[in-house]
């Protein structure tokens, strides 16, 4: 079975003019006050010949990419406003929309994109992936993600007590926005956890050109970075030896917060382990709130986990626990995290065994 049948999706490319995408305005919710109204507008639908979309971020976004206008226009004029004064100055401009059809909801407009430009579609980058060794293949929004071994190898490497093998992770825009992206990732053999570098840091560009296929399957099969796996090591030997702060618990906290709002019915779950893992750090320090507590103080209160303990509690949550969505937002927070110098950064001396997993959800 291909991964679009397990999805149960469908992804169609279709020709069009901007001419013929017609703005079906979005109703404000019943009880919507002016606040709400003024801070988040709502996306309204598009119709094309007679049927409704869901207009999605990543369409609004590389539509009026290609006009050459921003998110900030819509802090003073309505999608709708904005969509119609482009359709007006280019109502012959030629278009490629992706469609995402799906059995239990509205399709789904993803990006739109030059149909002169070539296009890695959804069935030819899974093939791809496939060939070039694939694994732990996930879509969401138009954006299929995989994890292969870099080039030179699967050898494993120990840090402190537990063994890591180098991995590199691929996102591929199937919807024909943006270029695809590597970023560099670690496989925690112990429990399998992959720990992704999703920032700046850690992060390359893949220019795939005119051909495409060509280029993304070179890049699959022939990529390393000698330097930025041992920078990434370096970050999690540190991490080991670094005391974490209130305030790096808290974000991680705010993160899982995050991922309820995307519809992990286990957050609460979660965010209960965290809290254990962390220690009590509202009777350890005496306040009932530590949002109270100043920025500045957060980052030099300790709590009672290292760094790392963050990174294999989030990494775990995001490799086993949660949707493409929450995985991707905690692989962020695991980034920034080892992109940045940690608060309390070499304060641990002595490096413990750590714990193996942190969630027993059978």
């Amino acid at each position: 079975m291909s991964l679009i049948e397990e999805l149960k999706i469908n992804i169609e490319y279709r020709p069009a003019n901007l001419g013929g995408l017609e703005v079906v305005p979005a109703e404000e919710p019943i009880d919507a006050s002016p606040t709400y109204r003024a801070a988040v507008k709502p996306q309204p639908k598009i119709a094309i010949d007679g049927e409704t979309f869901d207009a999605t971020g990543r369409f609004w976004s590389s539509l009026f990419h290609r006009f050459g206008l921003t998110g900030n226009v819509f802090r003073y004029f309505d999608y709708d406003e904005v969509f119609q004064r482009v359709v007006e100055s280019s109502p012959d401009d030629r278009l490629r929309l992706c469609v995402e059809r799906s059995e239990d909801r509205q399709p789904r407009l993803l990006a739109v994109s030059n149909p002169k430009r070539g296009l890695l579609g959804f069935d030819d980058s899974a093939e791809l992936v496939k060939q070039n060794h694939g694994q732990r293949l996930r879509y969401h929004d138009g954006t299929l993600t995989s994890e292969h071994t870099p080039h030179s190898g699967n050898f494993g490497f120990d840090i402190g007590g537990d063994t890591f093998h180098n991995r590199f992770v691929c996102e591929i825009p199937v919807d024909g926005f943006g270029q695809p992206r590597i970023y560099l990732s670690l496989l925690r053999q112990v429990c399998d956890n992959g720990m992704v570098g999703y920032s700046r840091a850690f992060r390359s560009y893949i220019r795939v050109g005119n051909d495409a296929h060509h280029t993304l399957a070179r890049a699959l099969g022939q990529f390393d970075s000698d330097e930025g796996f041992a920078a990434i090591r370096q970050r999690f030997e540190s991490a080991q030896r670094s005391w974490a702060s209130v305030r790096e618990v808290m974000q991680l906290r705010q993160t899982l917060t995050r991922c309820r709002r995307i519809g992990d019915e286990l957050t609460s779950t979660f965010i209960h382990v965290l809290d254990k893992t962390a220690g009590d750090l509202h009777g350890l320090y005496g306040v009932a709130n530590l949002d109270n507590l100043s920025v500045k103080r957060q980052r030099i209160l300790p709590a009672r986990c290292r760094v790392y303990d963050l990174l294999n509690l989030a990494s775990e949550i995001a490799t086993h626990q949660t949707d493409s969505k929450g995985a991707l937002a905690l692989n962020a927070y695991i980034g920034t995290l080892i992109s940045d110098e940690y608060d309390l950064e070499g304060t641990a001396e002595k490096v413990p065994d750590f714990q193996d997993l942190f969630l027993d959800l059978n």
